[in-house]
């Protein structure tokens, strides 16, 4: 889709932590419309804990794929006050993302090679990020969509490469780390589907914890009984525990870092078949 200029409209997609019951959520609307006046713009207003970075590339798992391409994402959202005000942008499959240099995009994309390059900014911090650092950063790259990113801003040096603990992997089972929990108490661990069912090779499925034993992957949550535990992969395509009508994380005592074992085997030996629960 092209503008009355003959530009190509180009999608923002602005996401912050702080919630949409703030007025800087107000005002950050106001500033994007009178920037980007003809595109369209979406908002994500999401709490989360103040300079997390897992959580923050746990969203950014979730979503970065979701979008179609050419859409630039600004990501803001909070570090620590001990880091100092640095920003960065990376472009992945032909969409931005800018957002803070604190490490979250290289553990969101950790398995893209991607070259990441410095937004400018004096080294003070500024009342307004949005409008003094993100918008000009934003319209610079919307004013030149043909060019790359090397000729509009300096590579990043010294760039640190986080990674998630590892799966620990072996023939017929994998040891897996809960990197997440979101609100609803849905826990994330560290393994995608892609490379889960590399290991998998076909065969059945079924995951230990300390308090139950689930049997089998399900689609969607519905797929079990309410209050039943389930395995499935959300959102980014992400392993997780979940619970139908429930918060798992509490009621099945699955906190960040805890381990879970999943095992593969050939015969269904599930005395109930398909996607059972066994508890103890």
């Amino acid at each position: 889709m092209q503008s009355a200029d003959g530009k190509r409209q180009l999608m923002i997609h602005y996401w912050c932590d702080y919630g949409s019951q703030s007025i800087d959520y107000t005002l950050a609307q106001a500033s994007l419309f009178s920037a980007f006046p003809q595109s369209p713009i979406v908002y994500s207003a999401l709490l989360m804990e103040y300079g997390n970075i897992r959580e923050q590339a746990i969203i950014l798992k979730q979503f970065k794929d979701a979008f179609p391409r050419g859409v630039i994402h600004i990501c803001h959202i909070s570090t620590k006050s001990t880091e100092p005000p640095r920003y960065m942008v990376v472009k992945y499959n032909e969409s931005y993302f800018l957002g803070p240099a604190n490490d979250f995009m290289q553990l969101g994309f950790e398995l893209d090679e991607l070259e990441y390059y410095i937004i400018p900014n004096d080294g003070t911090n500024k009342w307004n990020t949005l409008k003094d650092i993100y918008i000009p950063a934003a319209e610079l790259i919307y004013q030149n969509m043909e060019r790359p990113l090397s000729e509009l801003f300096k590579p990043k040096q010294n760039l640190r490469k986080p990674l998630w603990i590892q799966p620990t992997i072996k023939a017929n089972n994998i040891k897996l780390s809960c990197m997440y929990i979101d609100i609803h108490g849905n826990c994330y661990f560290n393994i995608s589907k892609i490379e889960f069912e590399k290991h998998r090779q076909n065969r059945k499925v079924r995951t230990r914890t300390q308090m139950a034993t689930i049997h089998g992957i399900v689609n969607d949550y519905n797929d079990m009984p309410e209050g039943r535990p389930l395995v499935l992969f959300g959102h980014g395509e992400l392993f997780q525990l979940a619970q139908n009508s429930g918060n798992l994380s509490k009621n099945f005592g699955i906190y960040q870092d805890h381990i879970i074992i999943v095992e593969f085997y050939e015969e269904d030996h599930t005395p109930l078949g398909g996607n059972a629960l066994s508890t103890g």
